[in-house]
């Protein structure tokens, strides 16, 4: 699991739940919290665990657990598809690793140095991002809201 706060500049990365037995996720998960603890008082998005084969269902089942638990432990939290992150970003819901670090280093060269090859970093940067436009899209529909009202008054 990657935390990248876009605005701030900080990259975080600790590994939660891959390859980790079972009664270590819970220490893990206390040391990940506490790691980011400075980056919760805004909305946190947060990937969609993905079944992406057969052969992967534990390692799946072990993100949905890990997913659950901060979304039960953090106010702000927002579930995301990988599709939709990508098609908002990258511009192909579909798009691969590759694509989505080409996308990355391109149109955000500077957040890309900060990755420095990770393609956690390089999803969670874009999930970053994506999160970003689109409080930036709420609160801009907010204060479209709030001047229409106020004309009408």
């Amino acid at each position: 699991m990657a935390v990248v706060d876009i605005d701030n500049g900080h990259f975080l990365v600790h590994e939660v739940v891959a390859r980790v037995e079972r009664h270590e996720v819970a220490r893990r998960i206390r040391v990940f919290l506490e790691r980011v603890e400075h980056l919760l008082d805004g909305p946190i998005w947060i990937e969609a665990p993905v079944l992406a084969g057969v052969r992967n269902v534990q390692s799946t089942i072990k993100v949905a657990q890990t997913t659950g638990i901060v979304h039960a432990v953090l106010a702000q939290t927002h579930e995301v598809a990988v599709s939709s992150w990508k098609k908002r970003t990258v511009g192909q819901g579909n798009a691969s690793k590759p694509q989505v670090r080409d996308w990355l280093d391109e149109a955000h060269p500077d957040i890309a140095r900060m990755c420095r090859g990770n393609q956690d970093l390089y999803d969670a940067a874009c999930i970053a991002l994506y999160g970003r436009a689109v409080q930036q899209e709420l609160e801009a529909s907010g204060l479209a809201a709030l001047r229409a009202g106020a004309r009408t008054d």
